[in-house]
């Protein structure tokens, strides 16, 4: 960085920090003046043209044009959610276990997720939901699947079902008296997964987002 902060600075950067944590952008020049107290936003322009030049910040035209800058050799923007990876889900037969593996965590924008909270992430092995789509990425091999715990479940939703202590990933459909967890794929091998409606199968959760691996 580019020189020391004054106290001052220090606190708007703090708090440019924590509207990005808690509300996915930054804040206005106008709730900037709030926060600190100043009686103009000449004031506040003045604080940020200061962590602009020391190479805290970035501004640009936008009306929360404000956006956080960190040099070192690892760029992280601390308003970045951290997701937890927590293992693989089989997209195909439920053969890969579902104990909790710690595979570190993935970087993602609040914005990208709609805020959501209790997220986790998996990593897909298999090819029984390739033409599934969940906001207009398909679910291929090696993708990360960002999964929402607690999700209410509604036919149509893509699920990551435990089953016999395997994970895997279906489309879900209830019907009378039973649950079908079905593939979406160009492989005609998948087939779907015929379960009755009191058998002891576990949700983990919703599929809400798809992001591509580019390892």
């Amino acid at each position: 960085m580019g020189g020391i902060l004054t106290k001052k600075q220090e606190k708007v950067l703090r708090i440019i920090r924590q509207c990005y944590l808690e509300n996915g952008q930054a804040p206005s020049l106008g709730e900037l003046q709030e926060f600190l107290g100043i009686s103009t936003k000449r004031g506040v322009v003045n604080h940020l043209i200061a962590l602009e030049k020391k190479g805290y910040i970035i501004r640009t035209g936008d009306p929360r044009g404000i956006h956080i800058v960190d040099n070192d050799e690892e760029i992280v923007y601390d308003y970045l959610i951290g997701v937890p990876i927590l293992g693989y889900a089989n997209a195909g037969t439920p053969l890969v276990s579902a104990e909790e593996e710690n595979l570190g965590h993935i970087k993602i924008d609040p914005k990208l997720v709609k805020k959501k909270n209790d997220l986790f992430a998996l990593i897909v092995k298999g090819d029984s939901m390739d033409l599934a789509e969940v906001e207009g990425k398909n679910i291929e091999e090696g993708s990360y699947l960002i999964v929402q715990k607690n999700a209410e479940i509604k036919d149509g939703d893509v699920v990551v079902a435990i089953i016999e202590n395997s994970a895997t990933v279906k489309r879900f459909k209830k019907g009378d008296g039973m649950i079908t967890l079905y593939p979406e794929s160009t492989n005609p091998l998948n087939q779907p997964i015929f379960l009755d409606k009191d058998t002891d199968v576990m949700f983990n959760g919703k599929v809400i987002k798809v992001l591509e691996n580019p390892i």
